[in-house]
């Protein structure tokens, strides 16, 4: 062969004589009744080989692990996939979430376990008018949610972005409105329409279940000022969450309800009605009030809780006018508020008039200012040491020169004090904190090695959590401390400072001596999770 081209005679050679005599042969070999039956006799082979496999598989089927799991732990696996999908509702359905119906349509027996799982069936979203047009088959689907709910207790949300009513809007409406007897759970959620009285008075004496409410407006009451009354006669409402509606302007079941949440980031001029609200609720036993910023009114009358055991508040004056005998919960969050400097020192006495020190379990300071105040230069280890009990310690603190966060020059000396303060005297009775089981500290604002005698003298610091972490002592009375968290940043990161759930040691900062205790504390057991970002390196 070559790739020269072929001459005139060759060229007609090829195409009169060759071409046909090979095509020729080839059609011989193929009528070839010894191919024929060497084919035949090969894709005879291929069936029954592939027969063989799908006989294999189904025996496979038979014994594999899957089908040994029972109904029980399928159940819990389809339970958690639903509360996933539910965490996320960023795509507004009318129906449960899409990962109950795709299970539903695995097999027969997936099916019947999905439609047997009444709670996935129970939780429902409205939205009104929905992003997409609505047909008789939403109706009809909405009904067979319902159904498949059986009697379980439901879950609704209602949310409302015009005052548009169409007919199949308002059949599905009515569907839930029937099963209003069976709420157990109602959000209420009014986005660029006035929240009005009406759309919901047909719903009044007919919640007997419900017993958690959120009731939540953008554009505040509507024009004729009508009082919300769709939620007063509900004998089980135990929970009330109210987000920028004026409370004068809802009736609700004052004397029973038993945990509230006031969480306003529009209206601050709704401060002393909602404090008016809390007075008017005598089993309060949870109470959490973030108004975003503004003056809230100083001249608050004094409030006594006698039932309530935890509490989320920054406002010093409203921590002024409490009492709390029975406090054991309190979260003093200034992240997303005007970090005020009085507040820690309200709190404090608070604590002192409540006399509620010994009943502190958990304690949280986000972003509070641990400013020096004149009657206390040791406020915060003054608070600490009253808390015998305390087992969950959460310091957030800032030291940032801002608009933003006030200059706080004397958090680093109160937490320093305060782990010195942990520290355990051999054979001594611990009297700091003695019931402390986690300790999570992070400080915003440092850039160098200079700032690190937060855990100096390392060996004091390495043998303070050794201690700690022996716990459970007669002599010396200490529980065991499992989590402890330790964070410098050189900046503030709310996303960051969350993600503290890993536990990792700094490299660099401890010697070889301290570093395996630390790695021996945690290969025992405990949490550790001692970091500096921005500061080394």
């Amino acid at each position: 062969m070559s790739n020269l081209p072929p001459t005139d005679r060759e060229l007609s050679d090829i195409q009169t004589t060759i071409l046909p005599a090979l095509d020729q042969d080839i059609l011989d070999v193929d009528s070839d009744a010894a191919v024929t039956t060497a084919r035949l006799a090969l894709e005879s082979f291929e069936q029954e080989r592939d027969a063989l496999k799908d006989i294999k598989q189904n025996y496979e089927n038979i014994i594999s692990t899957r089908r040994r799991i029972p109904p029980e732990i399928w159940s819990e696996i389809f339970l958690y996939g639903h509360f996933l999908e539910s965490l996320d509702r960023s795509e507004v359905l009318h129906w449960p979430s899409r990962t109950i119906w795709q299970l539903s349509q695995v097999c027969q027996t997936w099916r019947n376990l999905a439609f047997s799982l009444h709670s996935c069936w129970s939780s429902i979203v409205l939205k009104f008018p929905l992003l997409r047009s609505v047909s008789e088959r939403d109706v009809e689907l909405l009904a067979f949610v319902l159904e498949r709910s059986h009697q379980h207790l439901l879950d609704i949300t209602f949310i409302r972005n015009s005052v548009e009513d169409l007919p199949f809007l308002r059949r599905m409406r009515e569907k839930v409105f029937a099963e209003s007897y069976r709420w157990q759970t109602a959000r209420v959620v009014d986005y660029h329409v006035e929240l009005s009285d009406l759309p919901y008075a047909p719903l009044r004496g007919r919640m007997p279940q419900l017993e958690v409410l959120y009731l939540r407006t953008v554009r505040g009451l509507g024009s004729d000022n009508a009082v919300i009354s769709a939620f007063k006669d509900c004998p089980r409402l135990v929970t009330v969450v109210l987000t920028g509606a004026d409370p004068r302007m809802v009736e609700l079941p004052v004397k029973q309800i038993t945990c509230l949440c006031l969480d306003d980031q529009l209206r601050a001029d709704y401060f002393r009605a909602y404090v008016d609200l809390v007075g008017r609720c005598p089993l309060l036993e949870s109470l959490r009030v973030d108004v975003n910023e503004g003056t809230p009114d100083p001249l608050l009358h004094a409030l006594t809780l006698p039932y309530l055991r935890d509490l989320k508040v920054i406002y010093p004056n409203l921590l002024d006018s409490l009492t709390l005998p029975r406090l054991e919960v309190a979260a003093l969050d200034a992240s997303f508020s005007f970090p005020y400097p009085d507040t820690l020192y309200a709190f404090y006495c608070l604590i002192r008039r409540s006399r509620c020190a010994s009943n502190l379990t958990e304690l949280r300071l986000i972003q509070v200012p641990l400013t020096l105040h004149p009657s206390d230069p040791h406020l915060l280890l003054s608070i600490l040491s009253q808390t015998t009990e305390l087992a969950t310690l959460q310091l957030w603190a800032s030291v940032l020169d801002s608009e933003q966060y006030l200059p706080d020059r004397w958090s680093r000396t109160q937490i320093i004090e305060v782990m010195k303060a942990l520290e355990v005297v051999p054979g001594h009775r611990v009297a700091f904190l003695p019931r402390l089981v986690s300790l999570d500290i992070d400080v915003t604002g440092h850039t160098d090695m200079d700032h690190i005698p937060y855990l100096q003298p390392y060996n004091d610091f390495v043998a303070m959590l050794k201690a700690r972490y022996a716990g459970n002592d007669s002599e010396v009375g200490l529980s065991t401390l499992e989590r402890f968290h330790f964070g410098l940043r050189s900046d503030f990161d709310m996303a960051r400072r969350s993600e503290n759930k890993v536990p990792s040691i700094q490299e660099g900062v401890f010697n070889d001596y301290e570093t395996s205790v630390l790695r021996g504390l945690a290969e025992d057991g405990m949490f550790l999770n001692i970091h500096f970002e921005g500061v080394l390196g």
